[in-house]
């Protein structure tokens, strides 16, 4: 990646921080938004690959534990971490994915980075089952929906001129 890269990575990980924070509380039905963060993790990792998402997943999760309660320092970091690594494998050495592809890999980084985050920070079962259903699923179509209309509006045209 070129310098001119690493900071449009580094603009867009700042813009999805703020959008997180600001914009997608308002965005947010029956206390239900969707994750910006893990929109641009998946997305890096799928431009550029393991290593790339890997070192974004990791520095999003460590940016999200340091507003994480003590006792669950590190969930996000791991899980992120896994998260990146896992799509950039994905795309650089089994195949090449569009956009129904790319939004499915999203649904599924979204359902892997929950899991991991729940096991992490041991929660009970009970408690793991309830927010599943009634926070990871939901959050988990929005997220779905945002992500495949950025995903969409970032796709490069390729003209036929």
């Amino acid at each position: 990646m070129s310098n001119y890269g690493w900071l449009k990575t580094l603009l867009m990980f700042v813009i999805a921080f703020a959008v997180q924070s600001t914009i997608g509380d308002w965005l947010k039905i029956l206390g239900v938004g969707p994750d910006f963060i893990l929109i641009f993790i998946v997305s890096v990792a799928l431009r550029f690959g393991a290593g790339t998402g890997c070192f974004w997943g990791f520095l999003a999760g460590f940016t999200l534990d340091v507003y994480a309660p003590v006792e669950w320092l590190g969930a996000n970091t791991i899980a992120m971490t896994i998260v990146g690594f896992a799509v950039g494998q994905l795309e650089e050495h089994i195949l090449t994915l569009y956009l129904p592809a790319k939004v499915a890999v999203l649904g599924i980084a979204f359902l892997v980075n929950d899991l991991f985050y729940f096991l992490i920070t041991g929660l009970d079962k009970n408690v793991v089952t309830t927010l599943f259903l009634t926070k990871t699923l939901p959050e988990c179509v929005y997220t779905l929906i945002i992500g495949g209309i950025l995903f969409y509006l970032s796709s490069e045209k390729k003209s036929n001129v």
